[in-house]
């Protein structure tokens, strides 16, 4: 069922948007997810930079922002409202007493001018996304949520997979020869 995100509805939107993706995270992540919640937000931008040097980026503009509440991001949303696109919710950081909620969003006046005017009408879209390390090879496998803040633990399991992987295909490329 797709909801219609309007001015009127987004907070509404976003808390039941905010509960889909703290359960989801539960559901993949080992971590004991809080359901204190605080914001930042974040605007999408069209850059050629690979997967890492984004995270790396994203990492240094977000530890400098101030979290705030439900309200107030809902408050900053309905001020740019008319060029919202694209509205996607990421778990940032998540610790026992708090869990923050990045609201990435993507306006309007970034896309092409013919795209833009086929949807300059439209409500935006809104999605929940829960990043997946590179070193998961399963669906079942739980990991750490903060993963993409890097650290030991990251690190750790990155290193392991990649020694994996070379001995899994070292094995088999002896077995063919």
């Amino acid at each position: 069922m797709k909801k219609t995100v309007t001015k009127n509805n987004l907070e509404q939107n976003l808390k039941e948007a905010t509960s889909t993706l703290l359960e989801m995270a539960r559901n993949s992540c080992w971590n004991k997810i809080s359901d204190s919640t605080s914001y930042i937000i974040s605007e999408i931008v069209n850059n050629e930079r690979n997967f890492f040097e984004k995270r790396i980026e994203r990492k240094k503009t977000n530890d400098k922002k101030k979290t705030k509440s439900l309200e107030q991001i809902t408050a900053e949303l309905k001020d740019i409202y008319e060029n919202l696109y694209d509205m996607n919710l990421y778990i940032y950081k998540s610790q026992k007493e708090n869990t923050i909620i990045e609201i990435q969003y993507y306006p309007k006046s970034s896309l092409e001018s013919e795209f833009y005017e086929t949807v300059k009408n439209n409500n935006p879209m809104l999605h929940m996304k829960i990043g997946i390390p590179p070193y998961v090879n399963n669906k079942t496998e739980k990991y750490d949520v903060n993963w993409e803040l890097g650290g030991m633990r990251y690190e750790w399991n990155l290193f392991w997979s990649r020694l994996k992987f070379k001995w899994k295909y070292r094995n088999r490329i002896k077995n063919v020869g």
